[in-house]
């Protein structure tokens, strides 16, 4: 009630102010007309309060007293040119038909010009009180708004409407708008970018180009990433019709770097062993398998299991799955080990599974590198009990996520891998119900323990940014691109099929971790800076070297037999491998061999099994190294107990 009496008072004062200003204009232009300020009107004073009452009405008919005076544009001018028109040619016929002959037949053409630039020129000097002349916008912070169209405008409206900056520059590749004026605010060439930052004091700019193609975006932000400026961005035209707002500006997404352009969905491969069937997720709670998670829920099945060892995971996927679901799908969450497999096989036969994709694993190079009984145990024994129980049950459908790691590994991680596709490989040589099917790609953006996720850490702390080698290189795709593009190629499989994503071109780490210093609004620290003061925040590169079993460049195929599919993004490489009965008999002797804690023999079946991977002497696992170099035991700290 208040707010509508405050609303009611300031339209009232309004009211007031044009009644007193319209009167003003009208002995203003009589004034002007004749040249004398002691002018006699008393012949026609009642002109005078008539203009006031006509204005105050025609203006409010033309809706102007419901324009709020702060927020009002150029189109709010608009009632103001009608009412100011009508009152100018109520008065002159009035003055005509009452034969008011000492009123002055030009003065109403002044009255019209006068009374625009009273009326008119009230809001415009109070629109400039809050955003001009007020001590808040002094202190915004500027920036610029890259895109000149449609929505670029909109977000300076936004932005002049709030409290915190000030839009001080357009930036725009279309010839035909340089030098133009919106809102008020110039039109600039983006080949100059760097002059402009400098000659503005720019520290952030705002992209708003939500109809720009993947690669258009790419180019733009590749563009930007040069010069160390905080880089925000409008949501996509996608987002918006997914009910996103305009003025929902956020940090940009490293992933519009690179460019890729989502290629549309074939919803009948997405469909096919999804829609109303019962769909198992094994590592659901990841990166890959909660977004598979989703992606699965929008193709309607009848079932969606949700199975992970990690009831942290397991209940972040859940709350978001749950939010998403409609009634037709029954989600099942159920927190447990690949490595019990009576666990398994009691899940896929109670709950009638039709499709599985197997996603757990562990996947962090290092940390593998580091605990090899475990990440064998899990990565080759659990797939191996997963897909076992899946050709018993007779599971119509499985598909195993590969990585690139797998290509001539060079670490445990990628060894293991590797024999998890030749399990698949050999189970789809077995007569059965179950189509066997493997999806080979490289890293994921903003998977955990990637580096984009570690890169943002380290520069939100001030760096230093750790980089492993300056000429690294990495596959990257977006999780949701991987998840789409994995349930596609596993709807295309017959039987055996190994499937390769179209990665693009590999990303170069140290150019990443650089444009993504730039892109937070940072510089990057010179060796040769020393002590050289500047007022953009610097964040140091440091070269940690190559982790035991990385590699500097990643491969995604083993041989040369590749060919093409149904779909564009989605290959089939033809690669080695080994009887069933051989697998299975690897198998065993790793099961057994981890179970002991038998280093040697695990050592020995991955590198005879496994083509050009040789474990290296120099391991990081310091129990291993225990195991097999009793000599270097003396070089391991003991564990000191307090005992107090």
């Amino acid at each position: 009630m208040d707010s509508k009496l405050s609303e009611r008072s300031k339209r009232s004062i309004m009211m007031l102010g044009d009644a007193i200003l319209l009167p003003l204009g009208l002995w203003a232009s009589v004034v002007l007309r004749h040249g004398n300020i002691q002018q006699d009107m008393s012949e026609f004073w009642w002109l005078f309060p008539l203009a006031a009452l006509i204005g105050v009405l025609a203006l409010q008919k033309f809706g102007l007293y419901r324009a709020v005076v702060r927020y009002i544009g150029p189109s709010s001018m608009l009632p103001v040119i009608q009412g100011v028109t009508v009152v100018t040619i109520a008065v002159s016929l009035i003055a005509y038909l009452t034969q008011s002959w000492s009123f002055p037949r030009s003065a109403p053409i002044i009255f019209w010009f006068i009374s625009l630039l009273f009326i008119g020129g009230v809001r415009v000097t109070v629109r400039a009180y809050f955003y001009g002349l007020s001590s808040n916008y002094r202190t915004r912070e500027p920036i610029a708004i890259y895109g000149a169209g449609e929505s670029g405008a909109q977000l300076a409206i936004t932005v002049l409407n709030g409290m915190d900056y000030i839009p001080v520059a357009f930036i725009d590749d279309d010839r035909s708008l340089r030098k133009n004026v919106i809102r008020g605010i110039r039109v600039y060439d983006s080949r100059n970018l760097d002059r402009l930052v400098a000659d503005f004091g720019i520290k952030q700019i705002f992209l708003a180009v939500p109809s720009a193609t993947a690669e258009q975006r790419s180019v733009i932000l590749n563009k930007l990433a040069l010069l160390p400026i905080l880089v925000k961005t409008v949501p996509t035209f996608n987002d918006m019709l997914s009910g996103v707002a305009l003025n929902d500006v956020s940090q940009v997404e490293i992933g519009d770097l690179l460019g890729r352009e989502m290629v549309p969905a074939q919803q009948d491969l997405i469909d096919s062993c999804i829609n109303r069937k019962s769909v198992l997720v094994t590592g659901a709670g990841g990166t890959i398998g909660s977004e598979l998670c989703r992606k699965i829920l929008t193709a309607k099945p009848a079932r969606l299991i949700l199975y992970d060892n990690s009831e942290f995971a397991l209940y972040k996927i859940e709350k978001v799955l749950k939010a998403l679901c409609d009634s037709k799908t029954e989600i099942v969450v159920l927190l447990g080990s690949i490595m019990n497999k009576k666990h398994l096989s009691t899940v896929m036969k109670e709950f009638g599974v039709d499709t599985v994709y197997h996603a757990a694993a562990f996947k962090h190079v290092p940390m593998v590198e580091r605990n090899i009984i475990e990440g064998v145990r899990n990565n080759v024994v659990g797939t191996w009990n997963v897909a076992d129980v899946a050709f018993e049950c007779a599971v119509k459908h499985f598909v195993l996520i590969s990585s690139d790691k797998a290509v001539r590994p060079t670490n445990v991680m990628g060894a293991t891998k590797r024999l998890a596709e030749l399990i698949v490989q050999a189970y789809s040589q077995r007569e059965g119900d179950t189509v066997f099917s493997m999806v080979r790609f490289g890293n994921v953006l903003k998977s955990s323990g990637s580096v984009v996720p570690l890169f943002e850490e380290q520069i939100l702390n001030g760096g230093p940014v750790t980089v492993t080698h300056k000429d690294a290189t990495r596959y990257f795709m977006t999780a949701v691109e991987a998840a789409e593009l994995v349930i596609q190629a596993g709807s295309m499989a017959r039987g055996g099929e190994l499937f390769v994503l179209d990665m693009g071109e590999p990303v170069r780490i140290h150019d990443l971790a650089v444009k993504m210093i730039h892109l937070h609004g940072k510089e990057v620290a010179l060796a040769d800076s020393g002590n050289d003061e500047s007022i953009i925040p610097r964040i140091e590169i440091e070269y940690v070297g190559l982790r035991p079993g990385e590699k500097l460049f990643e491969e995604l195929i083993i041989g040369q037999s590749v060919s093409g599919t149904k779909h564009s993004k989605i290959m089939m490489a033809e690669e080695d491998c080994l009887p069933f009965e051989e697998m299975f008999r690897i198998c065993e002797k790793l099961q057994v061999s981890c179970e002991i804690s038998d280093y040697q023999t695990v050592k020995e079946l991955l590198e005879k099994n496994v083509s050009g991977y040789a474990m290296y002497v120099t391991t990081s696992d310091p129990v291993m190294l225990l195991a097999l170099e009793p000599s270097k035991a003396n070089n391991v700290t003991p564990l000191v107990r307090n005992e107090d």
